[in-house]
């Protein structure tokens, strides 16, 4: 190999290198908690993501018991489903028997890939708003997530994504879904305030 050849080489290979790390220290620095952050901005956007969290389409799969809410008036579940052992319903009815990877229009079945409860200890029916923050940045409650992973969860899981997408006759959250992973980076990135 000629030495002009490897020089290039090696500046293309030194330039995708720092071109990738530049991308993922963005990437990272764009979802860290930030303690010294806005505490305004961080406030205003945890009220837009409050909005989403208090809404049916998320409160139905949090519950703090054993069985799942369902409709925008948040009734338990009907055929007497519960949570089972791995959030995925009981031995013999399991979610995904009714609910499959899309919603069922003929059947009005809701459905997403991975259809089933959030763990207990991420239950959020009847937290306050204090609580309900502190358990999204608590790796105890928040299924061990940490901020970057939160983001990613919550912008980008095909259940969570579901909300936005509910199907006939349920309303999706207040807030759009690109306000809302905007409101999630900003008010991690400013410092996760929680109105006390």
């Amino acid at each position: 190999m000629s030495t002009k050849l490897l020089a290039s080489a090696l500046l293309i290979t030194s330039l995708w290198v720092l071109g990738s790390n530049s991308l993922i220290a963005e990437q990272q620095a764009a979802s860290k908690v930030v303690p010294d952050g806005d505490k305004e901005k961080s406030l205003a956007a945890f009220q837009s993501i409050l909005k989403v969290l208090k809404s049916p389409r998320c409160m139905n799969c949090h519950p703090s018991g054993d069985v799942p809410r369902q409709g925008d008036d948040q009734h338990l579940h009907r055929m007497g489903v519960s949570r089972g052992k791995t959030d995925q319903g009981g031995l013999v009815q399991k979610c995904e028997t009714c609910h499959h990877h899309e919603n069922n229009l003929y059947a009005n079945v809701p459905g997403a890939p991975h259809w089933g409860l959030a763990p207990r200890s991420m239950g959020w029916q009847g937290l306050s708003d204090l609580e309900l923050g502190k358990a999204l940045v608590d790796k105890n409650k928040n299924g061990g997530r940490s901020p970057q992973d939160l983001v990613k969860h919550m912008g980008q899981d095909s259940l969570v994504l579901w909300a936005w997408n509910p199907g006939p006759g349920r309303t999706p959250p207040p807030v759009p879904l690109p306000e809302f992973r905007a409101a999630l980076n900003e008010w991690l990135t400013n410092g996760a305030h929680i109105p006390q």
